[in-house]
């Protein structure tokens, strides 16, 4: 069985130890670290921790597993970027270019409800007329926690959490709904995976802030809101993000999620 694993700045609690060899995968299971990770790379027989964006497809095939997740308390790596102040904004088409289906889905949920700005287009091609006339720009991972060269930016979490009193759900663990021994040993995998992260976290954290030329202020902030199990909260913000980032989208919000905490099935 393959486990595929959106390596992202977000999730470098499961991305480092992995690609550092801190933690064997189990015998059977290759784990590929992928960036930007799309929907389509992902096969029916496959395990993910990815966008929850990705349910659009799975959600009849797969659970999600409560036990492995990235959640943004208030403070992302998901931000929006603007010329001028964003309530100068009203119509626009937005750059959606190397971001994640969370970003996507954060971005339809807020512009207009929290912001007023009208998205005339989402633009994933650069080479798209709207491109070079887009005024909000998402942009995710280490450039949303970078000081911006000029103009404004917004982090879209922030606004989720003003309109909902939520967090953001970024990525979550799909396994295939037919388990087998492989399942339950990702699931203990992951788990392990996460506990070496967070044990070493002094000494790889500043480390890829420093890397990635982010301020070590800035990342610890980020870090120190982030959570990476769910709890029925959390279920409930992933499911109500699905349904408002999907408004106006050819996609429906799932309506049938299964859950699995830990090994076991709700």
């Amino acid at each position: 069985m393959r486990l595929l694993i959106d390596d992202t700045f977000a999730t470098g609690t499961y991305t480092v130890p992995v690609a550092s060899g801190w933690v064997s995968p189990p015998a059977g299971i290759a784990v590929e670290v992928v960036a930007g990770l799309a929907v389509d790379a992902i096969g029916a027989g496959d395990s993910a921790l990815v966008s929850p964006a990705t349910l659009s497809k799975f959600h009849g095939s797969h659970d999600v597993v409560s036990a492995v997740a990235v959640i943004a308390d208030g403070v992302s790596a998901i931000a929006m970027r603007t010329p001028v102040r964003p309530d100068d904004v009203d119509t626009t088409p937005v750059r959606l270019l190397d971001v994640g289906g969370a970003a996507e889905l954060l971005a339809r949920a807020t512009l207009q409800p929290f912001y007023g700005i009208e998205a005339t287009g989402w633009v994933r091609d650069s080479q798209a007329p709207e491109a070079a006339r887009a005024q909000v720009v998402i942009v995710e991972g280490e450039e949303a926690l970078r000081e911006p060269e000029g103009g404004f930016s917004e982090d879209l979490s922030r606004a989720w959490f003003i309109l909902t009193a939520q967090p953001v759900v970024t990525h979550v663990l799909l396994v295939p709904r037919a388990g087998t021994a492989a399942t339950t040993d990702i699931i203990t995998f992951l788990d392990a995976v996460r506990l070496e992260g967070l044990a070493r976290r002094r000494q790889w954290r500043p480390q890829l802030a420093d890397a990635l030329d982010i301020g070590r202020d800035r990342a610890s902030v980020f870090w120190t809101a982030q959570r990476l199990m769910m709890d029925d909260g959390d279920r409930r913000a992933m499911l109500d993000l699905l349904t408002k980032g999907s408004w106006g989208t050819s996609r429906a919000s799932p309506l049938q999620v299964r859950f699995r905490d830990g090994t076991g099935v709700d």
